[in-house]
């Protein structure tokens, strides 16, 4: 599926616990430029077909449709200069756009 960095686990921790949440949803959604963009966010609500990833104290939860987008892929918490950010370093990734925001992938069947 995804894995986590230490990092990216240890920034996810500090978040969780600072906000009283133990859900985080990652996934793709429709934007930008490059036709899709990365969704971090806390999760409100959990659905049963939702794939849920265990890390102890919190989960990231993660809807079926981004499931083979984010396949292979490595979330990590990084800090250039005076920016922090998480970054994903994902092989199903064609091109990112210049804004660095925006991402096109190789061709993926949904639900695969």
């Amino acid at each position: 599926m995804i894995e986590l960095t230490d990092n990216a686990i240890q920034q996810f921790l500090k978040k969780t616990q600072e906000n009283g949440i133990d859900s985080i949803r990652v996934g793709i959604t429709g934007g930008g430029c490059g036709g899709y963009e990365y969704v971090i966010d806390y999760a409100d609500s959990v659905h049963d077909d939702d794939h849920i990833l265990e890390f102890g104290k919190f989960v990231v939860v993660i809807d079926p449709i981004s499931i083979p987008y984010l396949t292979g892929s490595t979330l990590d918490y990084v800090t250039e200069g005076l920016s922090s950010e998480f970054k994903f370093a994902n092989p199903n990734v064609a091109m990112a756009c210049g804004c660095g925001l925006s991402i096109v992938f190789e061709e993926i069947e949904p639900n695969s």
